[in-house]
């Protein structure tokens, strides 16, 4: 596929299908929760979460056209749709293509859940990382850079993405701890998964004051940050005033995303839009 179809070159787009996470959101629906696309020199699918599917038809993100599907963990806001994702990527299981990038548990499953992703599914993918932190895996024009975190789910997964925009970073599900600072210092952009609001921290997961104290401490902070992932407390507790808390603190640009919400990455700046719907699916 082309370099134009794909984007890439100076230019690289994000949209996200949801902006939800937690089992309450999930199942309410309250904030979808289909995880997010990259349009770069390929097109990565990011935690293809319950909804990603029939999303990414709502958006004209054409799932068909994948080539790599990224899934930090096991728990199922992440994972929902990983199946059906695949079937989409490989022209419904009928062609040997596309690339699988998961935790451990995704693939194999721990003592609390069957694998994600059946061995019929596997069978049809060109190739599958189970990379541990530190690993570097080329996607086209970019480079993958796995990154840890400490969740309930201990293989979980995020990413660094070294791009000719610059870097990108995922941070997923996770408790604060002081390597972050050392994986994502300098990233142009940060999506993370900020679940609570102040003074509402939970274990594994990100409150406002952690990302706030994360932003204050590193030494080259990003352009944007997208908060994302946001659990019920965080979305009673209004998001938009929180990221407008974070902004105002740490002097970051911070968005809440949202169903449609596209952060269009060059060279020269990042802007933001929100899309209407192209299809009710």
């Amino acid at each position: 596929m082309s370099a134009e179809e794909h984007g890439g070159g100076d230019l690289i787009e994000i949209t996200f299908l949801g902006s939800g996470g937690g089992r309450f959101i999930t199942i309410t629906q309250f904030r979808s929760t289909g995880g997010f696309h990259i349009r770069a020199s390929r097109n990565i699918y990011v935690d293809p979460g319950p909804g990603a599917l029939v999303r990414s038809w709502r958006y004209k993100l054409d799932p068909r056209k994948l080539d790599v599907i990224f899934v930090s963990h096991r728990h199922v806001d992440h994972c929902n749709d990983a199946e059906v994702m695949i079937e989409a990527m490989t022209g419904g299981a009928l062609k040997k293509r596309g690339v699988l990038i998961a935790s451990k548990s995704v693939v194999y499953g721990d003592e609390t859940h069957t694998p994600a992703v059946s061995k019929y599914h596997l069978d049809v993918l060109e190739s599958i990382h189970i990379p541990e932190p530190g690993s570097r895996i080329a996607i086209g024009d970019e480079e993958m850079v796995i990154t840890p975190a400490q969740h309930s789910d201990p293989t979980t997964i995020g990413f660094r993405m070294k791009s000719p925009m610059g870097d990108i970073s995922y941070i997923p599900d996770t408790a604060y701890f002081d390597e972050l600072l050392e994986w994502h210092d300098g990233s142009r952009l940060i999506i993370a998964a900020v679940t609570r609001p102040r003074d509402m921290g939970i274990p594994y997961h990100l409150s406002t004051d952690d990302i706030v104290m994360m932003l204050k401490r590193m030494r080259e902070k990003p352009e944007a940050l997208v908060v994302s992932h946001i659990g019920m407390k965080m979305h009673f507790a209004n998001p938009y005033k929180e990221a407008k808390y974070i902004e105002t603190v740490t002097g970051v640009k911070t968005y809440v995303a949202k169903e449609g919400f596209r952060v269009r990455m060059e060279k020269n700046e990042i802007a933001v839009r929100t899309l209407r719907p192209a299809r009710f699916v």
